[in-house]
């Protein structure tokens, strides 16, 4: 697995040499590294794209403040969850969200601005510098269509959250940075035409694990298309093309046991297409342990976030009544609860790692309930020597999210056949009943319901039910 790197790039070279003779002035620096002298070599390639990936994990700016965490914007903002913590003023730009009652000067808005851009330009970089060096043809296409993915990756948060944002394709000078929004067709064109390209990339288990493969390409295009239908349905076509050609891959499957899939055990499973690498240091490996408040920090905050309050966590991103009782709605084949429920949300009582949770009656809106996903046991925990260093992997891209993005679009063309195989395929892990609706309006009703137990609390609901044009309705009720 390779490990996030900042690029250090600096210039140490410093003289107090006496005279003032013009070729003193001249004279070209020996111990500097510079667009000149660097990007040459493979391992030079390795190091810029590895900085590329560096703020996919970015939960923070500069000064530690939390405030770039996915399931915020997925999650919080929905009605799958609310902020929990202390109150209204624990962390209160989260609250600001979960009101709608942020401005565009909020600082949990500006961050995932700056995270994005900040990937964007190291991207570009590697895509203008790698043909350039002295690298063998396949170390520079393949780092290259990493960095397209990534390019793609980093335009999609901005545009699915923003709209209309600056499309930036290549590295901008000190007089470029007054750029203009860019319509959002045109930012998918280019997303889609990076991932098209990414999409050439080494399948999983032909590239180092963490690395952008052939299947996140596709799968990412897939999403991306997805994201587009409202406005052009046309885009069905292309969701199921690209999921079904991730499905016939044959690379990856559902684990078989589904509250397996968030553990630290399972990380880059079967069922993972693409993971945020979480890499903390653990007591007694020596050298920096990175662990910090700020985007030094290689580990992750969500497992302390979400852990109880009771429980040695903070108590955030709390599942909603709502979302409680969507999953109560329909039992197993033989008479029980969705295995999903408890897989998903701890309820007061629970015991979870030999721990009973006790819902703290001072989180703001009590529930009663906490996010199961991520709640790893403490002394798992432990190994970070700080709350920052998490060791959780955020999975952004998995294999059931491909089926059910497969069971919609065939669903959408008239495939009704094809689209309850895949929802069936979905269903089968944790023993729900066999779907045989046929009607087209009811069963794309079923399948946005089985999106939101399958996939909650991973970051994708406010998303969707926005693409599905009925976040105005949905949260009118909340």
């Amino acid at each position: 697995m390779f490990k996030k790197r900042y690029i250090l790039i600096g210039l140490l070279w410093i003289s107090t040499l006496p005279g003032c003779k013009k070729d003193f002035l001249e004279k070209v620096p020996q111990a500097a590294v510079t667009d000149e002298n660097y990007y040459k070599s493979a391992q030079d390639l390795i190091n810029a794209i590895n900085a590329a990936y560096d703020p996919i994990g970015w939960e923070t700016d500069r000064k530690g403040q939390i405030y770039a965490n996915l399931f915020l914007f997925g999650d919080v903002v929905s009605d799958d969850a609310i902020k929990g913590g202390s109150g209204t003023s624990d962390i209160p730009d989260f609250h600001a969200l979960e009101t709608f009652t942020g401005n565009a000067g909020l600082p949990a808005l500006l961050l995932p601005w700056q995270r994005n851009y900040t990937g964007i330009y190291r991207a570009n970089i590697v895509i203008e510098k790698a043909p350039l060096s002295n690298a063998d043809e396949a170390i520079k296409n393949r780092v290259i269509n990493e960095a397209k993915f990534l390019r793609a990756y980093y335009h999609f948060e901005l545009v699915k959250m923003y709209g209309d944002v600056p499309l930036i394709t290549k590295v901008l000078g000190a007089n470029d940075y007054d750029q203009g929004r860019t319509p959002k067709e045109d930012v998918y064109k280019q997303i889609e035409a990076d991932l098209k390209d990414a999409s050439a990339l080494p399948e999983k288990g032909s590239i180092e694990i963490g690395r952008a493969t052939r299947g996140a390409a596709l799968a990412l295009l897939a999403r991306v298309q997805m994201y587009q239908t409202r406005t052009n349905p046309a885009k069905w076509s292309e969701v199921l093309s690209n999921a079904e050609l991730v499905i016939n891959s044959k690379v990856y499957d559902l684990e078989e046991n589904y509250a397996d899939i968030h553990t630290v055990e399972k990380e880059n499973g079967i069922e993972s297409i693409f993971e945020i690498q979480s890499t903390p240091k653990v007591a007694g490996s020596g050298g920096d342990n990175n662990s910090d408040w700020s985007n030094g920090n290689e580990g992750t905050l969500i497992n302390v976030m979400f852990r109880g309050r009771d429980n040695g966590g903070w108590g955030f991103n709390c599942p909603t009544l709502d979302l409680l009782d969507e999953f109560k709605k329909e039992k197993t084949v033989d008479g029980k609860d969705d295995p999903r429920l408890k897989a998903t949300i701890i309820q007061d009582g629970d015991t979870v790692f030999n721990e009973v949770y006790k819902a703290d009656i001072n989180v703001y809106p009590y529930t009663g309930t906490y996010c199961r996903k991520y709640v790893e046991p403490m002394d798992i925990f432990k190994l970070g020597l700080n709350q920052s260093d998490g060791p959780s992997n955020y999975r952004l891209i998995r294999y059931a999210d491909v089926l059910l993005m497969a069971a919609e679009a065939a669903n959408e063309l008239g495939l009704t056949d094809k689209a309850l195989a895949y929802l069936k395929d979905v269903r089968d892990r944790v023993n729900m009943p066999e779907v045989t609706e046929t009607n087209k309006e009811r069963l794309r009703e079923i399948i946005w319901r089985e999106r939101r137990v399958e996939l909650a609390l991973e970051g994708h609901r406010f998303f969707d039910i926005v693409r599905q044009g009925r976040a105005k309705e949905i949260m009118s009720k909340t």
